[in-house]
C-alpha cells in the first residue's frame, strides 16, 4: 500500500479504534481486526519489538544463547521465519507491544486487561512468523506530512523514515497541576 492510501484507510476506520474493552482477548481480539486492515510490510528482527500485537505459540527453550537479552530479562532468539521469545510476563501492555501465548495445553494467556501482562512464575518459550506480527499503525504528522506508521517505514524503536528522513516519535506526559479550580 502506498503512504497515500494508508493515510486513507486509517482515516477511513479511525473510529473503530476508538472500541476498547477491558476484557484482555477482547481488547486483543478487536485490535487485531483493526491493525490487519493497515499493514505494510514484515516485522523483521529490528522492527517486531516496537507497537506490534501477535500470539506466540508456546515451544521449548531454543537451547543456545540467546540473540537479545532486554533490560526486563526476556530473551530472543532470531531465525529466518520468525522469533522465539522467553519470558515470564505476557500479554497486552508488553513494552508498548501486546503479545498473547498460547500454551502447550491450549490456553491463551492475554493479560489482566487491556494494557497489563501477566507475570508468570517461570519463564515461557513461545515462537511467532514474522509475517503474523501486525504493525499497530498510527497515523503521525511530521514536517506538516501525513504518515502511518508501519513495518515498511519504521527504521528502529520509536523511528520512522518519511519522504527520506528519519524521525522519532517522541511520547510525552505533560503535568497540569490541579489548583482546585
Amino acid at each position: 500500500m502506498t503512504q497515500k492510501e494508508l493515510i486513507e484507510k486509517y482515516e477511513e476506520i479511525a473510529d473503530q479504534k476508538m472500541i476498547c474493552y477491558f476484557k484482555p482477548y477482547r481488547h486483543f481480539l478487536n485490535a487485531k481486526k483493526f491493525y490487519s486492515q493497515l499493514q505494510d510490510g514484515v516485522a523483521d528482527e529490528n522492527t517486531f519489538f516496537t507497537d506490534t500485537l501477535v500470539l506466540f505459540n508456546e515451544c521449548d527453550d531454543p537451547g543456545r544463547e540467546p540473540d537479545f537479552t532486554s533490560g526486563s530479562g526476556s530473551r530472543y532468539w532470531y531465525y529466518k521465519d520468525g522469533v522465539i521469545r522467553g519470558s515470564d510476563h505476557w500479554g497486552n501492555g508488553v513494552a508498548r507491544c501486546d503479545w498473547a501465548l498460547k500454551t502447550k495445553q491450549g490456553k491463551t494467556i492475554y493479560g489482566y486487561d487491556y494494557d497489563c501482562p501477566i507475570h508468570l512464575s517461570a519463564p515461557r518459550f513461545a515462537y511467532a512468523k514474522w509475517e503474523d506480527f501486525l504493525f499497530k499503525a498510527e497515523l503521525i504528522e511530521a514536517d506538516g506530512k501525513k504518515a502511518v506508521t508501519t513495518f515498511s517505514n519504521c527504521v528502529g524503536y520509536g523511528m520512522y523514515k518519511i519522504d527520506g528522513k528519519v524521525y522519532k516519535r517522541v511520547v510525552t506526559t505533560e503535568y497540569i497541576e490541579d489548583n482546585g479550580e
